[in-house]
C-alpha cells in the first residue's frame, strides 16, 4: 500500500497543480471495467473468432447465466462462486442444443445465421420473461469479498485511491478463464481439432475428425463462458430479461478491436476500450465517452478490419 507522498503524486501536486487522485481512481475503476469486458467477450471470441458464427444471442446467454445463479441462490442458498460451474453447464448445454438444431444448418451462410441468432435472442428473452416475469431480480455477492483494497492513503491513513475486492475477483476470474481457454485451444487435442475444423472442414473430415461433435463442443464452450460472465455480473447489476443486450455491443467492440484470431487480441481490446472509456469519461462524461469509443471502433473496422492486435501474415 502506497502513501500520499509517492513520487508520482508529489510531482503532480507540487509541479502541475493538478490533482491526479480523482483521475487515478477513475483509471483504477477502468481496470474493473476491463475485467467485465474480457469476461463478456471471451465467449464471443470462441463462437465468432474460432467458428466464424455471428451470434447475436450472445447477450442472452450472459443473461441465462445470471438467472441460473439467481435460481441456485433462491433454491439452495448457494454461494455465488459455487454457482459458476452450474451457470457454465446450463448455458453450455443450451448452447450445444442451439448448435445442433439451428447453427449446424447455417454454416457458410452468415446472413441467415445473423437473422437466426437475432430471432433466437428474442425467443430466449420472451421465455425468460414468461418464467420469471419482467421484475428485476437480485443476486447476493459473498460477504467475505465485500469492502475495498486501499492503494493510496493520505497522511491520516484515509484511503484516497482504492478498488473493491469484488472487482479484483472479476479480474482474477477473467484472467483465469483466458488462460484456461488458451490452454484448451493450443494445448489439447480438442483445441487442435477445433482449429483444424475452422481452417479446413473437408480436410478435417478426411482425417477422421468428427466435425459435428467438435462444432457442438466449441459453440457450447463459448456459450458456457458467456454464462460465467452472467454469474459474475449478476452481483453488481440487476438481473432482468434484457440485461444481456447491455453487454452485447461491448463484447463485439472488444473482439473486433483486438482481432478475432488471437485470444491476446481479446485481452488487448478489453484493456484499450475499458481504459479509454474511463479516461474520456473523467474529462467529459459517460455518454460522450461511449460515443467517442464507438466512433473509434467504427474507424478501426474501416481501416483495419483484422483488428489492432492481429499479426499480419506475409503472402
Amino acid at each position: 500500500m502506497l502513501n500520499q507522498y509517492a513520487l508520482t503524486y508529489l510531482f503532480a501536486q507540487e509541479n502541475s497543480g493538478f490533482d491526479f487522485i480523482p483521475l487515478l481512481n477513475q483509471l483504477i475503476s477502468g481496470v474493473g471495467i476491463v475485467g467485465i469486458l474480457l469476461l463478456t467477450a471471451l465467449g464471443l471470441a470462441i463462437t465468432f473468432g474460432v467458428m466464424g458464427i455471428i451470434n447475436l444471442a450472445h447477450g442472452e446467454f450472459i443473461m441465462l447465466g445470471a438467472y441460473t445463479t439467481f435460481l441456485m441462490q433462491e433454491l439452495f442458498q448457494m454461494d455465488l462462486l459455487l454457482t459458476i460451474p452450474f451457470a457454465f453447464i446450463v448455458t453450455g448445454i443450451i448452447g450445444g442444443l442451439v448448435e445442433l438444431t439451428i447453427i449446424r444448418r447455417l454454416y457458410g451462410r452468415p446472413l441467415e445465421t445473423l437473422l437466426a441468432t437475432w430471432g433466437l435472442s428474442i425467443v430466449i428473452r420472451g421465455v425468460i420473461k414468461l418464467i420469471f416475469t419482467a421484475q428485476l431480480k437480485y443476486v447476493r455477492a459473498p460477504s467475505y469479498i465485500s469492502g475495498n483494497l486501499s492503494l493510496i492513503t493520505n497522511s491520516e491513513g484515509v484511503a484516497t485511491v482504492s478498488i473493491s475486492y469484488y472487482r479484483l475477483l472479476i479480474i482474477g476470474i477473467a484472467i483465469a478463464l483466458l488462460l484456461l481457454t488458451a490452454y484448451l485451444l493450443y494445448g489439447t487435442s480438442l483445441g487442435r481439432q477445433m482449429r483444424a475444423v475452422t481452417q479446413n472442414r473437408d480436410m478435417a473430415k478426411c482425417l477422421g475428425i468428427n466435425t459435428n461433435l467438435v462444432d457442438m463442443a466449441t459453440f457450447a464452450y463459448g456459450c458456457g463462458l458467456a454464462g460465467v460472465a452472467g454469474t459474475v455480473i449478476s452481483a453488481i447489476k440487476t438481473v432482468s430479461p434484457p440485461m444481456g443486450q447491455d453487454y452485447l455491443v461491448d463484447a463485439w467492440m472488444v473482439v473486433v478491436t483486438g482481432g478475432v484470431d488471437k485470444l491476446i487480441g481479446t485481452l488487448a481490446g478489453a484493456v484499450v476500450i475499458g481504459e479509454s472509456n474511463a479516461a474520456i469519461a473523467f474529462f467529459l462524461n459517460d455518454p460522450i465517452a461511449r460515443v467517442i469509443v464507438l466512433t473509434a471502433v467504427i474507424i478501426i473496422i474501416r481501416y483495419r478490419p483484422e483488428g489492432l492486435f492481429t499479426v499480419q501474415k506475409r503472402g
